[in-house]
């Protein structure tokens, strides 16, 4: 079975070799929002990156994860708030930056993401926004890798880098009978596919969203505000923070 992150969290909590990996995996997962909330709070592009890494450190030697509990609620709040946090007592410290205490770095591929922040500026530097603009990436974009390595798993790899442009409403790369035959099906079962597709799409992501939530709380909610980011996004306005 697969791990949930709220078992990465509890896991993490322990103060050894296992609570550093667990931790190791919590950041690889969902370091991106974190980083760009402090790029967004004007931290520079290393400084960001040293805040990221710094906070995950804090994390487990504080043993501040014992307060993510599944009974206080959703992993992305705990986490936005430890981050805000975090910011507002390193300003307060005029020492450098603390980096590592027994964390092994996780790569940080700064690329990427700072072209998404430079493309998805939203209105007042809303960092907090920012942060939930760039939640909902991430969730978006794990949820299309489990669905390709689904796809790539059931030998569906040239169909599946055919119709993954389909899953946000949008039309194929070119007319459903030209693209059928490329396939070599026929346009009916293809339009089955991508339906199917999408639904699964669906699936995934909620599957993702379930992940950072307790096991006993519906995802309809989560799903609402990730949805309210991705519309924010598209408008450049800030949404409304969430709790």
């Amino acid at each position: 079975m697969q791990t949930t992150r709220w078992s990465l969290i509890l896991r993490a909590r322990q103060r050894d070799a296992a609570g550093a990996e667990a931790l190791g995996q919590l950041l690889a997962a969902y370091w991106q929002p974190v980083y760009v909330f402090f790029r967004r709070l004007g931290a520079d592009a290393d400084a960001a990156a040293d805040l990221t890494q710094g906070l995950y450190a804090d994390l487990l030697q504080r043993g501040d994860l014992a307060t993510a509990s599944p009974e206080r609620g959703r992993f992305r709040a705990f986490l936005r708030t430890c981050a805000r946090h975090w910011w507002a007592n390193e300003r307060e410290r005029a020492a450098a930056q603390k980096r590592g205490g027994g964390v092994p770095p996780v790569p940080i591929d700064r690329g990427d993401v700072e072209t998404w922040i430079g493309e998805h500026a939203v209105d007042g530097d809303d960092a907090a926004a920012l942060f939930e603009q760039r939640w909902a990436q991430t969730v978006l974009d794990r949820a299309m890798w489990r669905l390709e390595q689904e796809e790539l798993a059931a030998g569906r790899r040239d169909q599946f880098a055919r119709l993954r442009m389909c899953l946000d409403g949008g039309p194929p790369p070119e007319p459903w009978a030209a693209l059928a035959a490329r396939l070599a099906t026929t346009e009916g079962a293809l339009r089955v596919a991508a339906h199917r597709l999408k639904e699964r799409f669906r699936d995934c992501i909620a599957s993702e969203v379930r992940e950072t939530l307790p096991d006993d709380c519906a995802p309809g909610e989560e799903l609402q505000e990730l949805l309210v980011a991705l519309q924010a996004k598209a408008r450049g306005s800030s949404p409304r923070e969430s709790r």
